[in-house]
């Protein structure tokens, strides 16, 4: 270990717990969320976090490529969403969630605090952020999460981005979560998706999704798909 290397170890960290996160006043998360941005860029750290508790939701689960389902049956863990965005342009360079049950510390970089939002207005930052962001990986992060709200909105809202994004991997992502959704809301996207999409990776993917359902809707769907 070098001198300097050393010395750089045993610099002191700014900690940041939650009883020192910056609360930004607004009265939607919209508008929480933009003051935040502004007050960290105008701050003297490269990139700040931008947090909020997301809306609490039972019974989630995940499902692998392999068709194997996770179920949370349990009480909902209590959620935060954290962006990590860049002060010289204010863009999003990465999402985390966090256990917001367990104990918080941030080291070195600033945290802002939007609050407990609802469903609604967190369905329409995600959407924000997937339609706006750079970065692929950040994208597929927010439509990811996107897909977990249950309002009828949100899966409006992604089977647009799975229709309508210039990225094909974000499509992807986009039907991806709409899977996870429940079938009497999936099932018809997913379908449509199947048939219409121009793109047949995606129109491929879709496809997959169906076949990982348990439901006579898909049996007959595929049905149709073999007349052709």
């Amino acid at each position: 270990m070098t001198a300097c290397f050393a010395f750089l170890l045993f610099l002191p960290q700014e900690v940041y717990s939650p009883a020192d996160f910056v609360r930004p006043t607004g009265g939607t998360l919209q508008s929480r969320f933009d003051g935040a941005v502004a007050q960290g860029r105008a701050g003297n750290t490269d990139t700040f976090w931008v947090a909020y508790q997301m809306p609490a939701r039972a019974n989630t689960y995940l499902t692998s490529p392999d068709g194997i389902e996770s179920l949370n049956t349990n009480q909902p863990e209590r959620l935060g969403l954290f962006v990590l965005v860049k002060r010289s342009d204010g863009a999003i360079d990465k999402i985390r969630i966090v256990n917001l049950s367990q104990e918080v510390r941030v080291h070195d970089r600033k945290v802002y605090w939007l609050g407990e939002p609802n469903g609604e207005e967190n369905a329409a930052l995600l959407l924000r952020i997937a339609r706006t962001s750079s970065t692929t990986q950040v994208k597929n992060e927010a439509i990811f999460w996107l897909g977990q709200e249950i309002s009828r909105q949100a899966g409006e809202d992604l089977e647009k981005l799975a229709t309508n994004d210039p990225e094909v991997e974000v499509q992807k992502q986009a039907v991806f979560a709409l899977s996870l959704r429940k079938n009497d809301e999936s099932i018809p996207s997913l379908e449509r998706i199947a048939k219409e999409h121009p793109n047949s990776a995606v129109r491929k993917q879709a496809i997959f999704w169906l076949g990982q359902k348990r439901d006579p809707r898909v049996l007959d769907f595929f049905e149709q798909l073999l007349k052709k």
